[in-house]
């Protein structure tokens, strides 16, 4: 479902126009535009929500936000590419993924002895 400025307006009423606009010249929210405007995804509003999270109810500086949004996108980012990579050994035959599960295991518990000696 797509958005426009106004019916993000009215779904977020704590967001104000000028906030709106303030964190799309900021880049901090980026909807498609199109022919009448900018165009907001589920994505969009959902990142906006957060925003008033972060900026009124936590108080957070400009760098402040700047900063978690940076380390959610890269957290996000590495949901999607571990998603990538379960999906290519999922497609491995099982002798490979009985040989990489075992390689994990092994790295996984042999690490946790390293760091208690």
């Amino acid at each position: 479902m797509s958005h426009t400025e106004e019916t993000v307006l009215i779904e977020i009423r704590r967001l104000t126009r000028r906030e709106l606009r303030l964190w799309m010249r900021e880049g901090w929210v980026r909807p498609m535009m199109s022919e009448t405007g900018p165009r907001f995804d589920e994505l969009d509003v959902a990142r906006l929500r957060l925003l008033c999270d972060l900026c009124k109810d936590m108080a957070l500086s400009p760098d402040a936000v700047q900063i978690v949004l940076n380390l959610m996108d890269q957290l996000h980012q590495a949901r999607r590419d571990l998603r990538t990579v379960m999906g290519a050994l999922n497609e491995q035959p099982d002798d490979v993924r009985n040989a990489i599960a075992a390689t994990l295991r092994a790295r996984r518990f042999g690490s946790r002895s390293d760091t208690h000696d």
